[in-house]
């Protein structure tokens, strides 16, 4: 199992000895030294078998949480809600251009960094296409999220224009979901 040490943050592998105690790095512990040095840390779970319908995906963190925890709690004293400026599909939302430009010049002041980054999935006959976004602080702390959704053509667009559509949707929401950012229909300069 994967564990963190609390005093130096460095993430290393454990293995649990048939007796109880615990192997790091070639030093044994007991349950109770290793609970008093090191942290678990959870692995990513992952969806076993999604349908058609199903949105899916994962979640990981690790490093210094408590600093990232913390320029995490900074910036959202900062930041401010995202206008929905765009029309389409019958409502107004928020795109990546205006998430991006509320938050990023907060998350960079701070010591974060966010990157995204494409991914693709077969599960049985269903092309999945999927974003990972992870967000890292300057102390080596990070959280990621990778959720997944189904792909298929229509009529008016093929497999890999509807990949770019649901990427662009995914990168959209991943950034609002890990940041905890809000969206409104006015800039709040309306009186």
């Amino acid at each position: 199992m994967k564990v963190r040490n609390k005093t130096t943050g460095i993430t290393t592998e454990a293995k649990k000895n048939e007796d109880g105690s615990y192997g790091v790095e070639g030093v044994r512990y007991t349950k109770e030294e290793m609970t008093a040095m090191y942290v678990p840390i959870k692995e990513s779970v992952k969806v076993a078998k999604p349908d058609d319908n199903f949105v899916h995906g994962a979640t990981d963190m690790g490093g210094d949480i408590g600093g990232l925890a913390g320029a995490l709690a900074l910036c959202q004293g900062e930041f401010i809600a995202v206008k929905k400026g765009i029309e389409g599909h019958g409502y107004n939302y928020a795109d990546i251009n205006a998430v991006l430009s509320m938050a990023l010049p907060i998350t960079s002041k701070n010591g974060l960094a966010i990157t995204q980054m494409n991914m693709s999935s077969i599960s049985g006959d269903t092309t999945l296409t999927g974003v990972k976004t992870i967000i890292m602080h300057s102390s080596g702390g990070y959280i990621s999220s990778e959720i997944y959704m189904p792909t298929v053509k229509t009529k008016m667009n093929s497999l890999v224009q509807m990949a770019g559509v649901n990427v662009t949707y995914l990168r959209r929401y991943g950034i609002q979901s890990a940041l905890g950012l809000a969206t409104t229909d006015n800039d709040g300069s309306d009186k």
